[in-house]
């Protein structure tokens, strides 16, 4: 147990700005599709393939950028967990690094899911993507409250 004790306590500062990297890395994710969606809807309307008013109400969009619109959307699903849970961890004062590792691994796989689902958009890759994102989120839930139970102080 000692040896476990001290890798949850080895460098916590360290920890600390690194999940504060990985929360601005998936910001960034998040920013990086809102520009994919402005960028596919000015060349939409350059092209005069819409109208403004389509994007009042993003029903009518035609299906090239609901793709990019849906890609915003997804952007505000399974990342506000990640989030609340690096918050969690934070304000516990109980991550780990193992909590750091899951947490690039959520990022860099949110990152190729949005490349994929605006690219190719394979379908099933984008699924295993999406699965393995809701694995790493489960492992940080799993940890979080291990690490809650045997290493937080009251």
């Amino acid at each position: 147990m000692n040896a476990l004790t001290a890798l949850w306590d080895f460098a916590p500062d360290l920890k600390i700005r690194l999940l504060c990297l990985a929360l601005a890395g998936q910001v960034i994710v998040t920013l990086m599709a809102y520009f994919k969606l402005s960028k596919a809807r000015m060349t939409a309307l350059k092209a005069k393939q819409v109208e403004p008013d389509v994007f009042k109400s993003t029903r009518d969009e035609p299906e090239q950028l609901r793709v990019f619109t849906r890609a915003v959307a997804n952007q505000f699903e399974l990342p506000v967990i990640f989030y609340a849970l690096v918050a969690a961890s934070l304000a516990l004062r109980v991550s780990s690094w193992l909590t750091v590792l899951l947490a690039f691994a959520f990022v860099a796989l949110r990152c190729v899911h949005l490349q994929e689902m605006t690219g190719e958009n394979r379908v099933f890759r984008r699924r295993r993507l999406f699965i393995r994102g809701m694995q790493v989120v489960l492992l940080m839930l799993v940890e979080l409250l291990l690490s809650t139970m045997l290493f937080a102080q009251g």
